[in-house]
């Protein structure tokens, strides 16, 4: 897993002892990596102590950041500085990113966040089955879905169908991972690590849907 080098280190006992740090960081899950967790509370304090923006406006902007809605960059941030939307945009991006990362299965999430390796070393240290196995951005969000919809329907078998269905609904909504899927040709176009659109038939899924079941039941 990703390691904080000494200046990281450093900087992270420092931020430590202001209130505003745990403030910041203080809703990500325990596992989301130390340099992760770093970056974030930079984005977070930035926002808050830079920019000017209270709680609950980083939260609208994150909002809106990852829903439907269109909207328009305001000229000024409220300290009263021109806006800067490219840093802006990344800056926000990067804070929506890591809060939906951080509500994911610990060995989603760091892939998400820190990649394969860092997945692979956290599966290995916890003992958990498959720990020596590379996946793809796809084979995460089938196992993303299933645990979800586990918990949402633990009375009853989650069906490849709902799986499908639902995921968009769980696709990383700053950089997505499902691209089409195509009913009528029974094929799911969806974007690896590289930011290459491959393709994976129906029945490709549904083995990788009952890959994941074994896991949450080993």
């Amino acid at each position: 897993m990703n390691e904080l080098t000494l200046d990281e280190a450093s900087e992270m006992i420092l931020l430590q002892g202001q209130q505003d740090f745990a403030l910041a960081t203080g809703e990500l899950s325990s596992w989301v990596p130390g340099p992760t967790k770093l970056r974030y509370a930079r984005c977070i304090l930035k926002m808050r102590n830079d920019w000017g923006y209270c709680e609950a406006e980083i939260n609208n902007w994150v909002r809106l950041f990852v829903g439907d809605s269109k909207w328009d960059y305001p000229a000024l941030y409220p300290c009263g500085r021109v806006m800067e939307p490219d840093y802006f945009t990344e800056t926000v991006g990067f804070v929506a990113h890591v809060r939906w990362a951080s509500n994911m299965e610990p060995e989603n999430g760091i892939y998400q966040l820190a990649g394969n390796y860092a997945r692979r070393g956290y599966m290995q240290a916890k003992n958990l089955t498959g720990a020596g196995a590379k996946v793809s951005n796809l084979t995460v969000l089938v196992s993303e879905c299933v645990h979800r919809l586990n918990k949402l329907n633990a009375d009853s078998p989650t069906t490849w169908r709902t799986v499908l269905d639902q995921l968009k609904f769980y696709d990383n909504p700053v950089n997505p991972t499902i691209e089409y899927i195509d009913h009528d040709e029974e094929e799911i176009g969806w974007v690896n690590n590289k930011g290459k659109v491959r393709s994976t038939g129906f029945g490709q899924f549904r083995h990788k849907i009952t890959a994941a079941k074994k896991q949450i039941n080993s």
